[in-house]
């Protein structure tokens, strides 16, 4: 194993300010939430990344909230479905207080010694990818609710 010849070959710790750089460097709008997590999102996604000391962890929510019985079975029965198949990425179905269903996506990074630069950049496009195809299995399952936005409820 050869020792790392530039900085951004080094392995540095997982910090919000580097995975903002990364999203900066793919062009993707973000912003700091008050509880200091950043925050991207894509159509359809809301993506959220929380840093510890072992590293991260990335959830996504799928922005269509599920609502009857239906088709909650149907979002939990592809979470099982997704999750069987799946390496890394969860997939959960949560009920909330008010009777509806939230989709959340997400992944633990452990990352105790840190990565390099490209590394991240690695993960994070993996996660990306793992999301836009979960995103499109939900579409596909629920597809009344695709395009659902948090203010329309799929109204057209």
């Amino acid at each position: 194993m050869t020792e790392p010849t530039a900085a951004t070959d080094a392995l540095s710790p997982i910090t919000q300010e580097r995975i903002e750089s990364q999203l900066d460097a793919n062009n993707l709008q973000h912003f700091r939430s008050d509880e200091g997590m950043t925050q991207t999102a894509f159509p359809g996604l809301v993506v959220f990344f929380q840093v510890s000391e072992v590293g991260f962890k990335a959830t996504a929510r799928w922005i269509p909230v599920v609502s009857g019985e239906a088709d909650t079975r149907t979002a939990r029965e592809l979470a099982n479905r997704l999750n069987a198949s799946m390496p890394l990425v969860r997939t959960h179905a949560v009920r909330r207080e008010d009777a509806t269903t939230v989709v959340l996506i997400e992944a633990p990074f452990f990352t105790t010694d840190g990565a390099t630069d490209g590394q991240l950049k690695e993960m994070l496009e993996f996660y990306f990818s793992a999301i836009h195809h979960v995103m499109g299995q939900l579409d596909q399952a629920l597809p009344h609710l695709k395009g659902q936005t948090p203010n329309t409820k799929g109204e057209a």
